[in-house]
C-alpha cells in the first residue's frame, strides 16, 4: 500500500475491534445480542426456514411490518456458513474498518489533504460507539457503511459529473433506506444540493434529480410491493409511528401526569388499541396512522414540553458517551444480561455501578469528543478559507438532520455513530488549520 499512514490506521481499527470481539466471546457470548438483536436474527431465521419475513417465534408465522429487509438479509448472508453469531460480527468488523477507509477517502476527496483524511480516519478507528456497535447484532454498522458510500459517491459525482456515480449514489441511497427508514430524507437532501450545484442549468438539474429519485425509488420498490401485497398499502415500515407514541407522546404524557415512561407507554398503547375501529394486527398501516394522529395531538397540544424534550435529545445526540453497553457485553452486570436499565443517568451511577474499565473508556470518549467539537469551529474557518463551503454544508447539514431525527428518551451514543465520519472530517480540517497556524507562528 502506497499510503502507510492509512494502512496503519486500518490495522489499528481492525485490531481494536477484533480484540474486543475476542474479549466478549470469552467472557459473555450473549453480549453480542441486545434487546433488538433477537428480532433481527429471528427474521433471518424465518426467511431461511419458512420463506416469510417475520419476527414470530411460534407457528403460525405472521408477516412483520416493523423492520425493513436489508439487515436481516445481511444476517442471513453472514450465517450462510452455518455458524451462529460470529460470522455476523466478523463481517461487521470488516465493514467497520471499511467505514474507516471510506472516511479517509471522503476526507481526501473533499479537502485534497492526506493529513486531514488521516486524522479523520483515526477518529473513526478509535471511536468507542463504533467499536462497540461493530460487535453487536444491530443495524448501526451496516447503516453507517451504506451511508458513507452514498455520501462518497455523491461528492465524487459533484466533482466528476458522471452518470455512473449518480446511479451509484441513488442505489446506495435506496440500500440505506432499506437498512433503516430514518434515511428516507437522503435522496431529497442530495436533490437540494444538486439543485444548488446546477442552479445555472435548471433543466439539467431537474433531470439529474429525476434520475437520482427514480433509481432510489426503484431500489426500494420491491419492499413497497411486498407490503402492498401483504398489507394492502405501500409503505416502508410502521416503526416510526409506534416510536412517536412510545417516546415523544409518552414522554410528554408522563411529565403531564407525573408517571414514568413505561407507565405512560402502557396507558397510551392500551387506550389507542381499544379506540381503534379495526384489527390492529391485520391492519398495521391503518393502526399506525391512528396512533400517529393520537401522538401528534398530544405533542402539538404541549409545544413547550415537546421543544424541551427535543432540545435535551439534541444535546444527548452529540454528548452521550457509550457506557452501559460495554459492561453488559463483557458480562459485568451478569452473564446474559442484555438490557440497559430504565432511568439510568450517566453520571449518577457511573462510579457506583460501572467497572473501572468502563469509567476510563467514558472519560476517554469525552476527551475525544471535546477535541472534535473544539476543532470543528476551526474546521469551518478552514473550509471558508479554502472556498470549499459547499462540501462543508453537505456533510455538516447531514449531521444536523440526523441529530434532529432521533427521539427523546432513547437517544444514545449509537445514534451518533453514522455521522461521526462527517464530524471527524470537519474536526480534522480544524486540527490541520491549527497546525498550520502554529507552524507559521513558529517560523516568525
Amino acid at each position: 500500500m502506497k499510503n502507510k499512514q492509512l494502512f496503519y490506521i486500518l490495522i489499528i481499527a481492525f485490531l481494536i475491534r477484533f480484540v474486543y470481539f475476542i474479549a466478549i466471546a470469552i467472557q459473555n457470548p450473549d453480549g453480542f445480542y441486545m434487546y433488538d438483536s433477537y428480532g433481527y436474527w429471528q427474521i433471518a431465521f424465518n426467511v431461511k426456514e419458512y420463506g416469510i419475513f417475520s419476527q414470530s417465534y411460534d407457528l403460525p408465522i405472521e408477516p412483520d411490518y416493523y423492520r425493513t429487509p436489508l439487515y436481516p438479509l445481511f444476517i442471513l448472508l453472514a450465517e450462510s456458513v452455518q455458524i451462529e453469531t460470529y460470522p455476523i460480527i466478523v463481517l461487521q468488523i470488516v465493514l467497520g474498518v471499511a467505514t474507516c477507509y471510506y472516511t479517509y477517502k471522503l476526507g481526501e476527496l473533499i479537502t485534497n489533504n492526506k493529513f486531514i483524511a488521516s486524522i479523520a480516519a483515526l477518529f473513526i478507528a478509535i471511536d468507542i460507539p463504533s467499536i462497540v456497535m461493530n460487535n453487536i447484532v444491530m443495524t448501526e454498522t451496516l447503516f453507517s457503511f451504506l451511508l458513507i458510500l452514498s455520501v462518497y459517491f455523491f461528492v465524487q459525482y459533484l466533482q466528476n459529473n458522471s452518470f455512473k456515480l449518480l446511479a451509484l449514489t441513488a442505489l446506495f441511497c435506496g440500500f440505506t433506506i432499506l437498512c433503516r427508514p430514518i434515511a428516507f430524507f437522503i435522496p431529497l437532501f442530495f436533490s437540494a444540493f444538486l439543485l444548488y450545484f446546477f442552479r445555472k442549468e435548471k433543466l439539467k438539474s431537474i433531470s439529474k434529480i429525476g434520475i437520482l429519485l427514480l433509481i432510489s425509488v426503484i431500489t426500494i420498490s420491491p419492499w413497497w410491493i411486498r407490503n402492498k401485497n401483504t398489507f394492502n398499502h405501500y409503505f416502508m415500515s410502521v416503526i416510526r409511528e409506534h416510536d412517536m407514541q412510545n417516546y415523544q407522546a409518552a414522554a410528554i404524557y408522563g411529565e403531564l401526569n407525573n408517571k414514568s415512561l413505561p407507565e405512560s407507554q402502557s396507558i397510551l398503547r392500551w387506550k389507542t388499541f381499544k379506540a381503534f375501529k379495526g384489527d390492529a394486527n391485520k391492519q398495521p398501516y391503518e393502526y399506525a396512522r391512528f396512533i400517529e394522529n393520537d401522538a401528534m395531538q398530544i405533542a402539538f397540544a404541549n409545544p413547550g414540553i415537546l421543544l424541551k424534550h427535543h432540545a435535551i435529545q439534541f444535546v444527548h445526540f452529540f454528548l452521550k458517551p457509550c457506557r452501559a453497553y460495554i459492561d453488559i457485553q463483557l458480562g459485568h452486570w451478569g452473564s446474559g444480561y442484555n438490557t440497559i436499565p430504565k432511568d439510568y443517568p450517566i453520571f449518577k451511577y457511573l462510579f457506583e455501578r460501572n467497572s473501572k474499565l468502563t469509567i476510563i473508556v467514558v472519560f476517554f470518549q469525552l476527551f475525544v469528543l471535546l477535541i472534535m467539537y473544539l476543532s470543528i469551529v476551526f474546521g469551518f474557518i478552514y473550509f471558508k478559507q479554502e472556498k470549499n463551503l459547499l462540501y462543508f454544508f453537505v456533510i455538516g447539514l447531514l449531521v444536523f438532520c440526523f441529530a434532529n431525527l432521533t427521539l427523546p428518551y432513547v437517544t444514545e451514543s449509537r445514534f451518533r455513530m453514522p455521522v461521526v465520519p462527517y464530524l471527524a472530517i470537519i474536526s480534522a480540517a480544524g486540527i490541520y488549520f491549527l497546525k498550520e497556524k502554529w507552524k507559521k507562528s513558529r517560523a516568525k
